[in-house]
């Protein structure tokens, strides 16, 4: 039965779906915000005697495709930076406050580093809330001195009165994911599905999908932090050609659902 796409209403942007060449899959997209397709081409005019508008000459067609999406996407964060989601142990940077007893603190995470110098210095916090004097590691506690034993996550000082505050900064090991954004690698090529639902004017649903075959995702993003919401800008731009030598820059299935 034939489908009838003349009087459709893109209701809703579903998921956008991205595979490499290999057909694995790279990321998911599905808490989009909002979403463009732009159509462009170019058109030049032959012109005859005095101007005389003769013909149009049309080429270099193009298509572009951005969205905005709600949660942070790993795997089309990867796919920006041209690297790949890494799994395993990395550092990160820990701000520890620590109140002082019987010359004794310990900190909250396990500080990681070169033996010895695994913190390297702390602060005494201020009654203002600022930081003072500073305190550096060493192998023995003595007045502006102090111990740290990874083991027990145990700090020693000398002469520092009870129920004073201390401020420490160091990194810690956490199992945890990782994306780079490497200045020698570049942005991926990957095949795009955008999944729609559209409407007609008789309130008939349909399901849609935008088949990007090359998609040449771009380097340029942004992720816009705080505020009411979180915002993951996505953007790319199809390509023709490929192993296939199609010269379709996108497909536009609408079916029954």
């Amino acid at each position: 039965m034939a489908v009838d796409v003349s009087k459709l209403i893109v209701t809703e942007v579903a998921q956008i779906t991205a595979f490499n060449n290999a057909g694995e899959l790279e990321f998911i997209m599905d808490e989009v915000q909002n979403g463009t397709i732009s159509n462009t081409q170019e058109k030049a005019d032959v012109q005859g005697r005095n101007g005389r508008k003769l013909a149009s000459l049309k080429k270099n067609k193009s298509v572009t495709v951005s969205a905005t999406n709600g949660v942070l996407v790993g795997g089309a964060l990867a796919a920006q930076t041209g690297t790949e989601v890494e799994q395993g142990t990395f550092n990160v940077r820990i701000t520890d406050v620590m109140t002082v007893k019987d010359n004794k603190c310990k900190t909250s995470k396990i500080a990681a580093g070169t033996t010895g110098a695994e913190i390297g210095v702390i602060y005494l916090k201020n009654a203002n809330g600022s930081l003072g004097a500073k305190l550096e590691q060493d192998a023995a506690a003595a007045a502006g001195k102090f111990t740290y034993d990874p083991a027990t996550q145990e700090i020693v000082l000398a002469g520092i009165a009870d129920g004073t505050e201390l401020v420490a900064f160091y990194d810690t090991e956490v199992e945890s994911a990782k994306i780079s954004k490497d200045s020698e690698k570049y942005s991926k090529v990957l095949k795009l599905y955008i999944d729609v639902i559209l409407q007609d004017s008789c309130n008939v649903e349909y399901a849609g999908q935008i088949i990007i075959q090359r998609a040449d995702v771009s380097g340029e993003f942004e992720l816009t932090l705080g505020g009411d919401s979180f915002a993951h800008s996505f953007e790319a731009e199809s390509l023709a050609g490929g192993c296939n030598g199609s010269t379709n820059l996108w497909d536009l299935v609408v079916y029954g659902v």
